[in-house]
């Protein structure tokens, strides 16, 4: 299985307005600095939960068509098409539809063959089915997801390296910022 961004989003789920508001920075002076904090931020987020932030396109290359195929990206906005390599040949060519059908309800979504359905004969090459969709919020990156970007953003800005040297070491991380992103993790099946 191999997963492959086709378009980058178009933006970030927090604005650099937004992250120098909750770090109380005034100046201008660390602009770039803070706009690459978020983005290491969103990179953590995506990463940890196994979900895409702000829509993007992805593709999917598995070996063959199965029973259920599990899409790595949650939550999923829409399957665009899945193509095949058809048996004795080299060029992709679109499965039809109505073979298949998508639960987008479940996380990670999943592509389901229909009952009853015969798919065509697949290649037994390396990535012989591509599936192509849009992942992502819609409606917005949930507020605890947010929230938890923002202390990311803001221990990262305060303490530049991983150590902080004091009177007695410090853990950087807290039990409100794990209990912030835990519930986003995406299981898989």
């Amino acid at each position: 299985m191999k997963l492959k961004l086709i378009t980058q989003p178009s933006s970030f789920p927090l604005t650099l307005d937004e992250a120098k508001a909750h770090l109380r920075v005034l100046h201008s002076d660390d602009d770039t600095y803070i706009t690459s904090l978020i983005e290491a931020a969103t990179a953590q987020a995506e990463e940890i939960t196994s979900r895409q932030l702000v829509e993007a396109t992805w593709e999917l290359y598995v070996d063959g068509l199965s029973e259920s195929i599990e899409l790595a990206k949650s939550p999923l906005i829409a399957v665009e098409k899945i193509e095949y390599v058809p048996d004795g040949s080299d060029d992709f060519a679109l499965l039809d539809a109505s073979l298949y059908k998508v639960d987008d309800i479940s996380e990670p979504a999943v592509v389901y063959k229909r009952a009853n359905a015969i798919y065509p004969s697949v290649s037994n090459e390396a990535n012989s089915v591509r599936i192509t969709f849009i992942s992502g919020y819609e409606n917005g990156v949930p507020a605890p997801l947010k929230q938890w970007m923002l202390i990311r953003i803001a221990t990262m800005y305060e303490n530049r390296e991983e150590i902080v040297v004091g009177v007695t070491p410090s853990i950087l991380e807290s039990e409100y910022n794990n209990f912030l992103i835990s519930k986003y993790r995406v299981g898989r099946l």
